[in-house]
């Protein structure tokens, strides 16, 4: 079979050299055109759904807004869990999908459902705006992030309405672009500030002012009239235009003369109430812009259309007014291209080096190297057809298979080479070349379909990790299959064409001295068995011991470049406190040599993908150059100091993460933390009580960082519970009385005032002075339907108290966390421990539950996974191999090899100071189709030369010393295109700096024992038969 597709080659060489040219130049176009980005998208597939309610506290927006809601997305075809936050008058409802649901699908469905969950909301509840449905954008979709610049005169107000009217309406006419959020500042808006005491003047309410404004604020159409020929469209203008307009609105006639709203309220321009602030380098505030890409956009592109955007903006803003842009992924995705791209020259120069070192031959040297090119290219234009984005890992899985690319080709090249060195063989080139075919094409074709196969688990990890890790393991499958096409369709012709019978094909001096040096090692092992297996054995056990004391992580952390400082503070502190707090905090940040920018959001400014409380502040620090930074700084050096600096702010707990990590992590998990314990349960003063004891528990473990319980309670409220037998006396309702206290305090947003294209809400509730404090809300006066007046006071029991703060449910159960980070250790290990350790101290009565979650809850699901299927993969290798040899005893050889090569591994991850992840769980992976490949390469050439009637020790020696330089160079080749990632230091380098580790690691032993072990057994085990095996005879 492998003999007929070289013939074919060389029949069709024009055709398949066109081939090569057009695959190449796919790949070009490809690559060029392809969407790029730092890191795959690994957020879930969810919808978000919110209800802004106004002044409702968080119990009622639970019953009233949360649960309907929850109801109404069940049985969503595709759901696999709802998860709802309900505050202080927000209500946010994240609905996850299967990852094979189509995200526009999924956004249909629930916008389906949301008049179902309306339906289900009780009347008089106050959605200004509706249950509403976020835009199509994924976690890691907040791509950038700009602030607005000014000089002196123009106040937050100011900033705000050009943000929000200008700037933002603009940037959401770029491509890609799903939505921008604003942040700081105060939205203008028309303010009726109601005065008590002349409402009872002239006996009026403040419902009677709200539906007099209401009323007297609308354009309306009245048909068509006839004059003449002509239609004429008849339209009445009584919309209001102006705060003047407002005033002039009548609301009654008092004593012949009318009431104006003038009369009985103050009415001008105000700040609308707001959640929150934004602020700059612990000096100004500012207001500020967070730009969200749509669904599968390309970062790259969206980023810079934005940037475009921005430079035509800030041409037409007033004078001393632009647009700053503090933060944006496309510094990541550069940084993180780049640390791929310097992997891959580099490796590629070494590949060639080392080809080139072993070979002797500069012709065969360039055979070799062109499968690279061509590979690459290949997967380049395959990712591009199937729509899967450039990134770290995607361009990490051409890096990684860098130096497995060439070993195809460097078999056959290299038989071809050795063929051609013979004096006595007088065959054509093409002759030679089909024979090198038949003798190398099957162990060639095997050896490549098992490193595809091994990598096939990577295929059935899900969520996370899958999202992570498929498009390496795509790029590496592709990349491999390219390699196998090119070593037996294209190399053989380019051998024909460039390879002579003149002496151009030299055995390398050095190959001679390697020779030597290996046979005398081989015949020693040959002769002391026993000892080359008590050793082996020995390493074996070293190996699993080590294995054993290795640390547990799901993912290294990557570093983005950017910090992320989170501060918690106490649930009633005003936003006007936080953000003085916050301001302090940020000068104390930049402290720090190698911090450049500070920005702050505190609360949130509009609702979005996430939202803060007003007690939160989210610090984003902007890092100077890395060539600015003290000699032998890290981040963690960087952490640790900004860490210890605000220890000292008395109520603040401070955590730390990263733009992208923050985000994907809250998405994911459903808080910002590395470790995550849910605590699920009915009763709230339970749920407390045993929170309380697991985090005292967890507070004692080594390693935890950052420890924190949800902030569910706390806030401090003004319950007004009404006396219903007092209302009764009166002749009033509750909803009437509720309706007033809502109105006064509150305030009623009762229309609004459109100015050209920019519009602005009117807001009526009582002056500052009648609902700024408790004695203020205990003298509001309620109208009975007789005429007089009742105080607040004789309607109802006004108490301060203590109520939640928040309430978490998922599936519909309420919980609260713990969380932490941890650090100066694996997470697996502090997980396994804190597990234990809550075990003992902890107990729960029944219909409690305590669940683990965070990266540890992923880093389980990925191992279960790889349980089901590494084996099933192993069956499939083992599977091949003896289709290929049809001998238990040549399988079971081969197969020893992958314990060999997994000591190294460990030994590597031991030295490495490195723990035990999914990318050195990859790296074991990849490891095992290298380790396989040596192994049948070997043992296929004992098989052969036994057929050819060679006697067994014979066999074991020529076979291993003619296959010494193949094994070398593709061993060497695999190990130094790795290198460049082992050493590297740029972004994403922790990612991929584990796989390589190990796979390099392993190599070393695998293929020092494969040369010595291997003939060994090979030797022992047949060294009984008198006759040729019947899987010689077979082969």
């Amino acid at each position: 079979m492998i003999e007929q597709v070289i013939q074919f080659s060389f029949r069709y060489k024009l055709l398949i050299l066109l081939l090569f040219v057009a695959v190449c130049g796919a790949g070009i176009y490809a690559f060029t055109h392809m969407p790029i980005d730092a890191f795959p998208d690994v957020s879930p597939k969810l919808v978000q759904v919110f209800a802004e309610v106004e002044g409702m506290a968080a119990e009622e927006v639970e019953q009233l807004i949360s649960r309907p809601v929850e109801v109404a997305m069940m049985g969503i075809p595709g759901v696999k869990k709802i998860r709802s936050l309900s505050s202080h008058g927000l209500a946010t409802v994240n609905v996850y999908f299967e990852d094979d649901v189509d995200i526009y699908f999924a956004h249909q469905q629930v916008a389906e459902r949301i008049k179902l969950a309306e339906e289900g909301i009780p009347e008089g509840v106050n959605l200004p705006h509706g249950v509403e449905k976020g835009p199509v954008l994924s976690g890691m979709g907040k791509i950038l992030m700009y602030y607005l610049d000014a000089d002196e005169g123009y106040s937050t107000t100011d900033l705000r309405t050009l943000q929000d009217w200008v700037v933002k309406r603009d940037l959401q006419t770029v491509p890609g672009v799903a939505q921008v959020l604003s942040q700081g500042g105060f939205v203008r808006q028309y303010q009726v500030r109601v005065l008590p005491e002349n409402l009872l003047k002239y006996d009026l309410t403040i419902d009677g002012v709200i539906e007099a404004i209401r009323r007297n604020n609308q354009n309306m159409g009245a048909g068509l009239v006839e004059r003449g020929a002509e239609e004429l469209m008849v339209r009445t203008l009584g919309q209001i235009a102006d705060a003047q307009d407002i005033e002039n609105i009548v609301l009654k006639s008092h004593r012949g003369h009318p009431v104006y709203v003038k009369d009985v309220a103050l009415v001008g321009f105000g700040e609308a109430f707001r959640r929150g602030v934004a602020s700059l380098n612990g000096g100004q505030e500012v207001a500020i812009g967070g730009v969200y890409k749509l669904h599968g956009a390309n970062s790259f592109q969206v980023i810079q259309r934005v940037r475009d955007r921005i430079e035509e903006i800030n041409r037409t803003l007033p004078p001393g007014v632009k647009v700053v842009v503090f933060h944006d992924q496309a510094t990541l995705v550069r940084n993180t291209i780049n640390t791929v791209r310097s992997a891959l020259i580099l490796g590629l120069i070494l590949v060639s080096v080392t080809a080139l070192a072993f070979l002797g031959n500069l012709r065969s040297t360039l055979v070799i190297v062109l499968s690279l090119p061509f590979s690459i290219l290949l997967a380049f234009a395959v990712m591009y057809r199937y729509g899967f984005a450039g990134d770290l890992l995607s361009f990490g899985g051409v890096a990684i298979a860098l130096g497995m690319i060439v070993d195809a080709t460097i078999i056959m090249v290299e038989k071809i080479q050795s063929l051609l060195r013979d004096p006595s063989d007088h065959r054509s080139m093409r002759e030679v070349i089909a024979a090198a075919g038949r003798e190398v094409g099957q162990p060639i074709f095997f050896a490549t379909a098992i490193i595809v196969i091994v990598f096939l688990p990577i295929f059935a990890l899900q969520d996370v990790e899958g999202k992570m890790f498929r498009p390496l393991a795509f790029t590496v499958v592709v990349t491999m299959a390219g390699s196998l096409l090119y070593a037996l369709v294209i190399a053989p012709i380019l051998c024909g064409l460039l390879h002579r019978r003149d002496g151009g094909n030299p055995k390398p001096p050095q190959a001679t001295v390697f020779h030597r040096l290996y046979r005398r090692v081989l015949e020693f092992s040959l002769n002391q068995g026993t000892a080359v297996m008590a050793v082996v054995l020995l390493m074996l056990a070293l190996g699993w011991l080590t294995f054993q004391r290795l640390g547990r992580e799901f993912v290294p952390t990557l570093q983005e470049g950017a910090i992320q400082v989170l501060a918690h503070m106490n649930p009633n502190i005003s936003l006007k406190e936080i953000a003085r707090t916050t301001t302090q905090i940020e000068k104390d940040i930049l402290k720090t040599p190698e911090v450049e920018d500070v920005l702050s959001e505190i609360g949130y400014g509009e609702v979005g993908p996430h939202v803060h409380h007003t007690n939160y502040a989210c610090m984003t620090i902007t890092l100077r150059p890395r060539d600015q930074w003290k000699r032998g700084r890290t981040q963690e050096h960087l952490v640790s100091e900004i860490s210890s600096r605000l220890e000292g702010y008395p109520g603040v707990s401070i955590s730390f993460s990263q733009p992208i990590q923050h985000e994907v992590d809250g998405l994911v998990t459903g808080t910002g933390a590395q470790v995550v314990a849910k605590l699920f349960g009915p009763d709230l003063d339970v749920l407390k009580e045993k929170v309380a004891e697991i985090e005292s528990v967890l507070s004692d473990i080594p390693g935890v960082a950052d420890l924190q319980t949800d902030q569910f309670s706390g806030q401090t409220q003004v319950q007004i519970a009404l006396d219903r037998d007092a209302i009764a006396r009166h002749g009033l309702n509750s909803h009437q009385i509720q309706r007033t206290i809502q109105a006064a305090i509150g305030g009623s947003l009762v229309g609004t005032v459109f100015e050209q294209d920019r519009s602005s809400w009117i807001n009526v509730r009582f002056d500052e002075p009648y609902r700024n404090d408790i004695e203020a809300i205990e003298g509001l006066l309620v109208r009975t339907a007789a005429g007089y007046t009742v105080p607040l006071r004789e309607l109802a029991r006004i108490n301060t108290v203590t109520g939640l703060r928040q309430m978490t449910r998922e599936d519909t159960r309420r919980f609260i966390s713990v969380q932490c980070n941890v650090r100066g250790r694996d997470s697996g290990g502090f997980v396994e421990e804190a597990q234990q350790a809550v075990a003992r101290a902890v107990s729960l009565p029944p219909g409690y539950a305590l669940v683990w979650g965070g990266q540890f809850e992923l880093q389980q699901a990925a191992n279960r996974r790889l349980m089901i299927i590494v084996p099933i993969t192993l069956f499939l290798v083992l599977t091949m191999l003896y289709m290929l040899f049809n001998s238990v005893r040549s399988v079971a050889l081969i197969v020893l090899n992958i314990p060999l090569a997994l000591v190294g591994g460990v030994f590597a991850l031991k030295l490495a100071g490195a723990n035990v992840s999914i990318p050195s769980s990859i790296g074991f992976i990849a490891l095992f189709g290298a380790a396989l490949t040596d192994g049948l390469v070997l043992i296929s050439r004992f098989e052969y030369l036994r057929k050819q009637g060679l006697a067994l020790r014979d066999a074991v020696v020529e076979g291993a010393l003619s296959k010494l330089r193949p094994v070398m160079i593709t061993t060497l080749t695999t190990a130094f295109g790795l290198l460049p990632l082992i050493f590297s230091s740029g972004v994403g380098s922790e990612i991929q700096r584990p796989l390589a580790i190990v796979v390099v690691g392993g190599l070393a032993s695998s293929t020092l024992l494969t040369l010595i072990v291997l003939p060994t057994l090979y030797w022992h085990t047949a060294g009984s038969r008198k006759d040729v095996s019947a899987a010689a005879a077979s082969a």
